[in-house]
């Protein structure tokens, strides 16, 4: 009796952990199945498009109608309107082809959905049409589930002690049915045989049957989702709580996985967790928001329904959940607030501190920089003295030694008494073309290398379209420096045309032209005077 003892507690210490890990991976393996569930319908409508691109105008009518109820079968538990319009399709064909059989099946179908949507009256009057001993083993198992079907979801709308009885008694009636055509061990033989059990309240067979069926179904597979639901329902009768749970989220993780948007596992999961964990009230509200939006998707009408009123006690306490947490959070943030006053006031007073020695040392840097401009600017502009000191004694050199020649040439013209030809050089007014342009060529050197950026500023001045550019081969022309000339002080016409040798009336018009094409003639050259502030 002690071994005995000693075992069970052994296999309890062992078995509840590992359940209880087993339950988080399933609970995380629903989550993953929520964040993919657009992908899971994605993929559904994917493997729909490629069923309708089969269809084309002249196929056989035959062949058609397969691919309606191959449609149908896609779109059934997944889109009531699409699934209704494809029924209708299906009746077309077989009223094209007068085929009793075909006709049989689109009424079996259009009473499933009827079913599925409330019209349950609707639903058995369409079955009523159908002569069951016309029927093949198929059809017959279509069939008696759809009276099947009509009946339980109609008993279970009613909800009374009326008229619930009644349809009771009819389903069950047509699940026997049901169970005497379908082919004994099947996996659906096994589901209904444990639908049948747990309706009779035998929940133990009920749930060896189940068992028996979910043997060899995957997950993407929706009788999957049928059996692990019925087990669910067969613990929850046991009071195994844990099992109902762990077979609920399996049949919910079913449902996203096929993806099936007709289903009951996640609201009802929602309503377990919101009455049996306190602190996942959001968790519940998430998963019947996915409820919601499944029915609304489907366009079910009931469910939407049924939905509706277990909403209103979730958000309720979801509300007053997120009530707490803000009171809680209000207190928080106001001890939090007197803190951090306190924080504030020792944070001004260093703040103070550290920003009259940041302004000490800023006032300093500032200073450094600034001596290391002055001493950098005083560098270049000692070096930019030296380079026009040593240019103009280049310049007084060059010409003091053409005058020395020009002297020669003089006492050479009087010694040998050729005074007329001395006199034709005295009267000369103008200097040779090379002296100019090598005038011009010094001038033009020693002006830019003072303003690098005048023709870049001076064309900034003119019109769009209207700069002036030297040619090739030329460093200015002859308006830059007339322009030059005035940027350096020289703002008489005379005195300028003295200095490039032209006539005091060439040097106005070129000014006056252009003048014209700058954007403020008036104050055009007093602009120009301003150029290139900084060297």
């Amino acid at each position: 009796m002690k071994k005995y003892l000693l075992s069970v507690l052994f296999l309890l210490f062992v078995l509840v952990p590992f359940r209880a890990a087993n339950k988080t991976d399933l609970s995380n393996e629903l989550e993953s199945a929520l964040k993919l569930r657009n992908q899971y319908s994605l993929r559904k409508e994917a493997r729909i498009d490629s069923l309708k691109r089969l269809l084309y105008p002249s196929m056989d009518d035959n062949e058609r109608f397969r691919l309606y109820n191959a449609i149908y079968e896609e779109y059934y538990t997944y889109r009531f309107d699409s699934a209704m319009l494809y029924v209708d399709k299906e009746e077309q064909v077989a009223m094209t082809l007068s085929h009793p059989a075909y006709r049989n099946l689109s009424i079996i179908h259009r009473s499933v959905l009827l079913s599925t949507s409330g019209y349950f009256s609707e639903s058995i009057q369409n079955l009523e049409q159908i002569d069951s001993r016309t029927l093949n083993d198929a059809t017959r198992i279509e069939y008696y589930a759809a009276y099947e079907w009509a009946y339980s979801m109609w008993a279970e709308y009613s909800n009374d002690k009326v008229y619930a009885p009644r349809y009771y008694e009819k389903e069950m009636l047509y699940q026997d049915s049901l169970i005497s055509v379908l082919p004994t061990g099947s996996s659906l033989y096994n589901y209904w045989k444990g639908e049948n059990l747990y309706r009779h309240q035998r929940y133990a067979e009920a749930e060896k049957y189940y068992q028996k069926a979910l043997e060899g179904v995957p997950v993407n597979v929706r009788l999957y989702a049928m059996v692990t639901y019925g087990l669910a329902l067969v613990y929850s009768k046991l009071g195994d709580w844990n099992e109902y749970e762990h077979y609920l989220i399996k049949a919910a993780i079913s449902d996203q996985v096929c993806p099936l948007k007709e289903n009951l596992a996640l609201q009802e999961l929602a309503l377990h967790i919101f009455k049996n964990r306190n602190g996942e009230v959001s968790r519940a509200n998430r998963y019947l928001n996915y409820s919601m939006e499944d029915a609304q998707f489907y366009n079910n009408r009931l469910r939407m329904l049924e939905i509706a009123k277990k909403f209103p006690s979730i958000v309720l306490s979801y509300q007053e959940q997120n009530l707490i947490k803000s009171r809680r959070l209000q207190w928080s943030l106001i001890c939090i607030s007197i803190l951090s006053i306190g924080l504030v006031v020792s944070l001004i007073y260093i703040y103070r501190q550290m920003h009259q020695l940041h302004k000490r040392r800023k006032i300093l840097a500032d200073m450094n920089r600034e001596l290391q401009h002055l001493n950098k600017a005083l560098v270049n502009t000692n070096h930019t003295r030296e380079e026009y000191v040593s240019l103009f004694m280049d310049l007084c050199a060059a010409y003091i030694d053409k005058l020395n020649k020009y002297q020669d040439l003089v006492k050479r013209k009087v010694k040998a008494k050729q005074t007329d030809d001395l006199l034709k050089l005295v009267n000369a007014t103008k200097l040779s073309d090379t002296d100019a342009k090598e005038f011009f060529v010094n001038f033009d050197t020693a002006f830019l290398n003072l303003y690098p950026k005048f023709i870049e500023e001076f064309n900034a001045l003119l019109r769009e379209g209207e700069e002036i550019i030297p040619k090739r081969g030329e460093i200015l022309n002859t308006e830059l420096r007339i322009f030059a000339l005035i940027r350096m002080g020289i703002q008489d016409s005379s005195r300028i045309a003295t200095l490039l040798f032209y006539s005091p009336q060439t040097i106005y018009n070129h000014r006056s032209v252009v003048k014209n094409k700058a954007k403020m003639r008036d104050s055009f050259e007093k602009q120009v005077e301003e150029l290139c502030a900084v060297m």
